[in-house]
């Protein structure tokens, strides 16, 4: 992949991420149920990832093992997953892309438990650095007109965590041979798998005829529309590069899901949100610049 291929990923990627916090937090709005969410949206990208494999000439053949690998990323990728589209219809976006954004830290921190990585001095300042930045912006939330601190700003900063499993496995189990489309179908579908005994309990039902429900149906058939986009970039960076480079996506991700979330969903800030995001982007930078040398 060239470097001009990869950073068009990159940016693709922290774009998706960057819009998907504040679409997610427009579908909580909306009243759209998360259990109507992960079924429609898992099978939506999974049927739209086979779509472009066929239009590119391939078959889907997943070996046993392979069958395995998408379960299995279906299942880690849900847990955060899930748990965010319940922390964020209470938690603000700007708050919760700050918050989310130490994962590529988190990354390097669980490689580097794992042995994956070696010990780096300007890495091992980053992960100090974003750890800083959000334990900033937690404490300080109560007198910046988010609310006392709670339950779900501590559940939103495991996020980070769970994501960097996710992360890790991904990169770490990668079966030989297998393409990241077939990756994508497998996770996608699997994801979907797990929601469906859910649709059958009360409230877990698609949208109304309202105007919130039309509104939340056509924001979940766009966001379905993005995802698929989001996971051929994110597997693709996965299978080239790994997990530590792929999620340096978040540089751009992180701006643009505060830039939204003030935009369209008029939340205060306050000087420690913007010193918190300051730090961040220090840290992602050292972070960045060590993996690039």
């Amino acid at each position: 992949m060239s470097a001009f291929a990869q950073m068009f990923f990159v940016l693709g990627l922290g774009v998706f991420w960057g819009a998907s916090t504040p679409i997610n937090k427009a579908l909580g709005l909306a009243g759209v149920p998360v259990t109507y969410i992960l079924v429609a949206s898992g099978i939506g990208v999974g049927l739209g990832l086979m779509l472009l494999q066929w239009l590119g000439g391939g078959r889907l053949r997943m070996t046993r093992r392979e069958v395995i690998y998408g379960f299995c990323c279906g299942t880690l990728l849900n847990i955060p997953f899930v748990v965010g589209l319940f922390a964020i219809r209470h938690v603000p976006v700007t708050l919760t892309a700050v918050i989310t954004s130490t994962a590529p830290l988190c990354t390097y921190a669980l490689t580097l438990a794992l042995g994956r990585q070696t010990h780096n001095g300007a890495r091992l300042l980053a992960l100090l650095i974003g750890f800083v930045s959000c334990a900033i912006v937690i404490v300080t939330r109560t007198g910046a007109g988010f609310g006392a601190i709670d339950g779900w700003v501590l559940i939103t900063a495991a996020l980070p965590i769970l994501y960097a499993a996710y992360n890790v496995y991904t990169a770490m189990a990668w079966p030989k041979g297998m393409q990241p489309l077939t990756a994508g179908i497998g996770e996608s579908f699997s994801q979907a798998l797990y929601g469906v005994p859910f649709l059958f309990w009360p409230g877990a039902v698609a949208p109304g005829n309202s105007t919130a429900g039309h509104l939340g149906s056509l924001l979940l058939l766009a966001v379905t529309l993005m995802w698929i986009l989001e996971r051929v970039c994110y597997f693709k960076m996965i299978q080239r590069f790994g997990a530590v480079t792929t999620v340096q996506a978040v540089y751009v991700a992180t701006p643009a899901s505060v830039v939204l979330g003030l935009l369209f969903f008029n939340e205060s800030t306050d000087a420690w949100l913007w010193l918190s995001l300051a730090l961040l982007m220090l840290a992602l930078w050292l972070n960045n610049r060590a993996v690039s040398s």
